[in-house]
């Protein structure tokens, strides 16, 4: 009888658990697409991301935020978000030094509760954070524009990774 009490109690537990962990687990389309920076409004675009289904793993967006100069242009920073908006993946030039780590890409889990608090008016944001982190990596979309930033437990930008408005994919 204790083994049935134990399997019912973990049964119990996981369903508690389940409509906390589905809100983890949102649609992230609204980063889809290509995004541009520009130092001035309206002035030449200076920076770009696309963020496009990835072609070798099935339920992920990936890409590359890109210098629009240099010959090849200097990869600022690659992401891979998963569809569901479970997870990101991210990778970042090591410091002073302007080529992108070699290793792997860092992995982040939603935070929803972070997101939601952060969120005020209009838009979508996602929040991400790393075991034990008291940062969070913040995604905003609001108005064709698009943010990825590193904020505190405070809610204060520590750095922003990528600023820029929806750009048309050629």
């Amino acid at each position: 009888m204790a083994p049935i009490r134990t399997a019912l109690l973990s049964i119990a537990i996981l369903i508690g658990v389940c409509p906390a962990a589905a809100l983890a687990a949102d649609d992230i389309d609204f980063v889809r697409g290509c995004w541009a920076t520009r130092a001035t409004p309206g002035g030449p675009v200076d920076g770009f991301l696309r963020l496009l289904p990835d072609r070798e793993i099935e339920g992920a967006l990936s890409g590359h935020a890109m210098s629009a100069y240099g010959d090849p242009p200097v990869s600022r920073l690659d992401l891979m978000f998963a569809r569901d908006g479970s997870t990101l993946g991210l990778r970042r030039p090591v410091p002073n030094y302007q080529a992108l780590d070699a290793r792997l890409l860092s992995h982040y889990a939603r935070v929803p509760q972070v997101g939601a608090a952060l969120l005020s008016g209009p838009g979508h944001v996602a929040a991400y954070a790393q075991d034990g982190a008291k940062e969070w990596i913040v995604v905003k979309a609001r108005d064709e524009r698009l943010s990825i930033q590193r904020v505190d437990g405070n809610g204060r930008v520590v750095e922003t990774y990528f600023d820029g408005e929806r750009d048309g994919c050629d």
